[in-house]
């Protein structure tokens, strides 16, 4: 594993995706792999977190992945307390006769803990990024997908080393990293990935 810099979230209240599986499952894959970096900006970086709080700061790294919910509600479960509309902070529900969410909800699962009825519910996704990095001329990592299947997060991130090695430079660094990738995922057999939110 020398070249790399794995960092993943601690679990925590806000975790809406179990990640132990995820990260055996990534460290086995660099397990007996190598990368020349003699610096710190020189290794391969990548970030997994289990909400979208982030906290490995995966926008700033070659490979990030953020978990999140699409919530949805069930309207015989819900008493109209409006709990749910308290607890978020994104300005993310619209109420009538129980909520609604709209483009403004990032899936962090807030309504989700604060519906005491259990009324709202969450289906787990993950956001998968690439191409952050920090220093001179830093940028942050843009979504390249969303799957529902940790196996597709895998896939993603095999294309991702696969992509570095073929061009002998961090993931990042590679002038159209992004357009190679999606090229890629867009005519492999990624069965269950989006090039976006939407699906």
């Amino acid at each position: 594993m020398e070249g790399f810099e794995v960092e993943f979230c601690r679990a925590c209240k806000n975790a809406l995706i179990p990640i132990e599986d995820l990260k055996h499952e990534i460290l086995k894959i660099l397990e007996d792999k190598t990368w020349n970096a003699r610096r710190s900006h020189e290794r391969i970086k990548i970030g997994i977190a289990a909400c979208p709080n982030a906290c490995s700061s995966p926008q700033i790294k070659d490979f990030g992945v953020i978990g999140f919910i699409k919530p949805s509600v069930d309207p015989e479960k819900c008493n109209s307390c409006k709990a749910c509309l308290k607890a978020c902070k994104e300005n993310a529900i619209n109420f009538n006769s129980f909520p609604a969410f709209n483009e403004n909800c990032i899936g962090c699962g807030d309504c989700m803990r604060a519906c005491k009825t259990g009324a709202i519910r969450g289906e787990s996704y993950f956001k998968v990024l690439a191409g952050g990095r920090l220093g001179r001329h830093p940028r942050f990592a843009e979504v390249v997908a969303v799957v529902k299947d940790e196996k597709e997060v895998l896939r993603v991130f095999e294309e991702v080393l696969r992509i570095s090695y073929e061009k002998n430079k961090r993931f990042s660094y590679i002038d159209n990293s992004l357009e190679i990738l999606r090229e890629r995922i867009k005519s492999s057999a990624l069965s269950e990935v989006n090039n976006g939110l939407d699906g």
